[in-house]
């Protein structure tokens, strides 16, 4: 028989889930959770399951990167074609 692990999540874990979810893959999030709390107990795995249970939808499939050109010209590093 499999013992499973119960986490009680704080409300800080949760608020940074709320919070980051848009800007961060579920892994990124588990990362920084660990690196935030000093535990090593949190799993992507958790993370996905929580992001859910605050009926937080990710997109699907690849996460496209747009380029904002800035006033008044290009970007440094990015060139511009009409």
């Amino acid at each position: 028989m499999r013992k499973s692990n119960y986490k009680k999540w704080s409300e800080a874990e949760l608020t940074f889930i709320r919070e980051n979810s848009n800007s961060m893959k579920d892994e990124e999030l588990a990362v920084n959770l660990n690196r935030i709390t000093g535990a090593n107990d949190i799993t992507v795995a958790m993370v996905r399951r929580q992001r859910r249970k605050l009926n937080i939808a990710k997109t699907r499939g690849r996460r496209t990167n747009r380029v904002v050109s800035s006033v008044g010209g290009s970007p440094e590093g990015v060139t511009q074609t009409t």
